[in-house]
């Protein structure tokens, strides 16, 4: 324990409160049972104070330079027992909020910095929210993303604040919100500049004590009123919400469909019972399987951030400029990705069309994310501004750290190395982006080995929250520590892999992109092996993916499996078969389904015609199995080679790198729910029918004979 309480409180000669939190070692400030406590007993002292005329108002902000209030402690949300267990709590952080809301001088909230959650609303529960432009104050509320609702006030306060269909945005879609956005749809009052924001929150303060601070009314338009303030609006809009919820995650995340509910019953309710309402339903939706593996997730997420020790981590350093070479689709994502996080980096390629192409690919990304809010529409060119694209090795001479996306292919990679090298300083790490060839083999061709590393990105750059960070045995510290915080810095998820052959992801993916292959040659149809993984909850099916991936990657990865892996790896002709065909897959407009202008339009039928015979003749079970289990035993095979630390550094990777239904918990999450008897059993059913690539992983005989699950 510290002898620095969470939360202090400050009166100051204008008989302004200020209460400050700041979490002692910790980066972000969290709302755990501790602080909330404390929140209880200084507002105990303040209404003691306020009863003797000080303060006159009481400000709420974060001793933290960047972050306001980042959110109830998630480790205590896993910790809650039972749907009554999850009430009480709730209920509690309500208590302690309407005590804040009761207060009887002016409340604000002065936020600096990122707040969510719970953060968010304890800004509800103030009078007045302030927000400094500062470019990562952002405003939202997660909870959505961990399978509950807000439940310390935010269902029920929000809506009445900003509206119900902008409050049903932020609420279900879980996303935050700028600051110049929150000012717009009134969720903060002011936004105030940064480099004089205490100074302009104090003013502002006087002004609404002494009457001189006008509160901007929202003015919704006539279509809003008619939907928002009529019953038979209502109706339309909250019907609408369901079916768009229905319609994009099938019922799979119940908390959305119950926060649609808590908003539509408690809108017109007096705000107590409201607050019950919602306390009743956090309760419920706390204690669900999906909420369970939501936050497993989540809590997997965070550890992967701590995963280099502390020492390892320091003796990295900060990434202030970066380059990037191979302008080609790839490289133009990853150049985007560093400079909208505000980092200079160069872009580097041998082809001025390529380069052109690349520039152009990063400034339509960063235009779409300024379009949707992600920043201010104002920054898009101070951040393109960021990338300097080049034919040369101008301005290389202080980059920290170059991410190499040349075309997939050894001899390539180590000349352009080679080259490089020449022209970095020399404490510069060396990050190959390759998806399938060994990092040592690359480092081998290195002046300065231990500076090489492997960052292995995932397509669309800018969408894929994981990055596979790779190290060698020659790697030091010192580079590893670097590519780790830099992966943070760019906001993502590193998993640390080990240097083998497709790393983890790919190689987990390539058994089951074979299968699929495999189950076409055994009658079933592309669309029925698509829909059969799509309604276990995948993003798209495996031929969809194999069109999106392309034929020729796709047929070079796997033979660099099969080199590495020998028979259980085999591809299915398949892929092959077609690509002689002329296919590659999306990128040429003829895959296993057609496309025009960029849209798929449906399977191929002439794909169905060079398969050949009726489809139809393998059934969705059969599908599942024969895919999903040969992920599992994948997965045994590369923990028993300690390719990753554990069983959750497999579900983080296949969730945040494949898309597998996060509402499942993940891959070996998922196969607990089988067992690893009854997996071990099918398995063996699967490879007396179709032979050896089924055969089950001396690692998984094993866990039955412990009598352990995937995941223990």
């Amino acid at each position: 324990m510290t002898d620095t309480p969470p939360i202090t409180l400050e009166i100051d000669s204008d008989k302004i409160a200020w209460l400050t939190f700041d979490l002692p070692g910790s980066k972000v400030n969290l709302l755990t049972t501790e602080v909330l406590t404390l929140l209880d007993r200084r507002l105990s002292e303040l209404e003691s104070r306020i009863a003797t005329g000080h303060p006159v108002a009481v400000v709420v902000r974060s001793g933290k330079e960047g972050t306001f209030i980042a959110g109830a402690d998630v480790r205590e949300i896993d910790g809650v027992l039972d749907a009554e267990d999850g009430r009480a709590k709730a209920a509690e952080g309500q208590r302690i909020f309407r005590r804040l809301d009761r207060l009887t001088v002016p409340t604000i909230a002065a936020i600096d910095g990122t707040c969510l959650g719970g953060g968010t609303e304890l800004a509800l529960s103030c009078d007045w929210r302030l927000a400094s432009d500062r470019s990562s104050t952002k405003i939202g509320l997660p909870e959505i993303r961990l399978g509950i609702i807000p439940g310390f006030g935010g269902s029920v306060r929000l809506p009445r604040l900003i509206g119900i269909q902008r409050a049903l945005r932020m609420i279900l879609t879980g996303t935050s919100i700028a600051a110049s956005r929150a000012a717009r749809w009134g969720l903060v009052d002011r936004v105030l500049r940064v480099d004089s924001f205490e100074k302009d929150v104090c003013a502002f303060a006087m002004a609404v004590v002494l009457g001189q601070s006008e509160r901007r009314e929202r003015r919704p338009s006539l279509r809003d009123r008619l939907l928002e303030d009529t019953g038979p609006g209502r109706r339309l809009l909250f019907g609408g919400a369901r079916k768009r919820v229905m319609r994009e995650s099938r019922g799979r995340y119940p908390a959305a469909l119950e926060a649609i509910s808590v908003v539509e019953r408690t809108i017109d309710l007096q705000i107590d019972d409201a607050l019950a309402l919602e306390a009743q339903a956090l309760g419920r939706m706390a204690e669900t399987e999906v909420s369970k593996n939501l936050v497993r997730l989540f809590l997997l997420s965070q550890d992967a951030r701590k995963a280099l020790d502390a020492t390892v981590l320091a003796s990295g350093r900060d990434v202030e400029k970066a380059a990037v070479l191979g302008a080609g689709v790839m490289g133009g994502g990853i150049a985007e990705l560093i400079a909208a996080h505000d980092i200079p980096v160069v872009l580097k390629d041998i082809d001025r069309d390529a380069l052109d192409t690349g520039l152009r690919h990063a400034n339509d990304l960063l235009q779409k994310a300024g379009a949707r809010g992600v920043f201010a529409a104002d920054e898009v060119g101070l951040k393109f501004a960021l990338i300097h694209g080049t034919l040369t090795y101008e301005k290389f001479d202080d980059v920290d750290l170059v991410v190499e996306a040349v075309v997939e292919r050894m001899p390539v990679k180590q000349s352009v190395l080679r080259e490089a090298e020449g022209e970095l300083p020399e404490h510069a790490v060396f990050a190959t982006n390759t998806s399938s060839l060994s990092v040592r083999e690359l480092a081998d061709a290195a002046g300065r080995p231990a500076n090489v590393v492997g960052l292995h990105f995932f397509n669309p750059v800018h969408r894929m929250p994981l990055i596979e960070v790779i190290r060698t045995e020659r790697s030091s510290d010192a580079a590893l520590a670097t590519a780790f915080r830099f992966v943070g810095a760019l906001g993502k998820t590193p998993v640390l892999v080990a240097d083998r052959p497709g790393f983890l992801v790919n190689r987990l993916l390539a058994p089951y992109l074979n299968e699929a292959g495999f189950l076409l040659e055994d009658g079933a149809g592309v669309a029925e092996v698509d829909q059969a993984l799509t309604s276990f909850g995948m993003p798209m099916g495996p031929c969809r993916l194999l069109d999106e991936v392309g034929f020729d990657v796709a047929e070079h990865v796997a033979k660099e499996m099969e080199r590495a892996f020998g028979s259980r790896m085999r591809p299915a002709p398949v892929v092959g078969l077609l690509q002689g065909e002329g296919r590659l897959g999306k990128k040429n407009g003829r895959g296993f389904y057609s496309y025009a202008g960029g849209k798929e339009r449906g399977v191929d039928r002439e794909v169905e015609r060079t398969l050949g015979g009726s489809r139809g003749a393998v059934g969705e079970t059969e599908i599942l199995d024969r895919t999903l289990l040969l992920l599992v035993n994948e997965a045994m095979h590369a923990l028993a080679e300690d390719v990753v630390a554990s069983p959750g550094d497999v579900d983080l990777a296949m969730v945040l790198g494949t898309g597998f239904p996060p509402f499942r918990g993940g891959l070996l999450r998922w196969a607990d729910t089988r067992g690893p008897a009854e997996i071990r059993d099918r398995l063996a059913e699967l490879e007396e029918k179709h032979g050896e690539r089924f055969a089950a992983a001396p690692a998984l005989l094993e866990l039955v004979e412990s009598g352990a699950t995937f995941t223990s």
